[in-house]
């Protein structure tokens, strides 16, 4: 049964099903025979339910009930035959140009300085668009965890809202402790970062990093 082609197999399931059993099948055949020549070959019950519904095909349920095996027989074979099966795909991440470019740095110390210098540029872009759609506004930088009673007149920028995972994750490794003990670096209360006595990195760089990390 499962070397056959779809076709073979909607013929099969035709022979001795009634008028009706034979139009949800030709419905079903149809959807799936569309997945399977697309990008995305995702077969399942929800999906091909979902696809079938402007027809006045069956529901996801439906498509689940005993008497609805044919159906999935038939929806199972096309996922085969499409090399796929019938599980919803998983969503691919999303990998935006900054990631690409945190991706190719390897020392942690720069990648955490252009993850802040992308931080700042979407802060300030995202500043810039809204008082672009705006005649009056006002704007508000306090963190939002220490605003109590929001104001309705207030529009709260919110600069860190579109920082990706791996942003994120630049910054941290940057300030983690694992990061200080391998470099043999040490810090001291004004986020100065010190080597054996010698300075790598002036006052607040620590601090600064912690603060927006913070914030997330």
């Amino acid at each position: 049964m499962s070397n056959i082609h779809p076709d073979e197999l909607y013929e099969q399931l035709c022979e001795n099903a009634t008028s009706r059993k034979k139009k949800t099948l030709t419905l079903v055949h149809e959807v799936c025979r569309k997945q399977s020549e697309s990008d995305v070959k995702d077969f399942s019950l929800g999906t091909i339910a979902g696809l079938m519904a402007e027809k006045g095909g069956l529901s996801e349920q439906a498509l689940r009930n005993k008497n609805a095996e044919p159906y999935r027989l038939l929806i199972s074979r096309w996922a085969e035959y499409s090399n796929t099966t019938t599980k919803k795909p998983k969503k691919k991440a999303v990998t935006t140009l900054n990631d690409e470019i945190l991706s190719q740095i390897a020392e942690p110390t720069v990648k955490a300085l252009v993850g802040m210098i992308i931080a700042e540029n979407k802060k300030l872009r995202n500043e810039n668009n809204m008082l672009k759609n705006q005649t009056c506004i006002t704007i508000d930088m306090r963190n939002q965890k220490n605003v109590t009673s929001p104001n309705s007149d207030v529009v709260v920028v919110s600069a860190l809202d579109d920082l990706t995972e791996t942003e994120i994750n630049a910054l941290r490794d940057a300030v983690s402790e694992r990061f200080f003990k391998e470099r043999g670096w040490a810090t001291d209360e004004q986020g100065r970062v010190k080597e054996k006595g010698y300075p790598v990195y002036k006052t607040g760089y620590v601090t600064a990093i912690k603060k927006i990390l913070k914030q997330i």
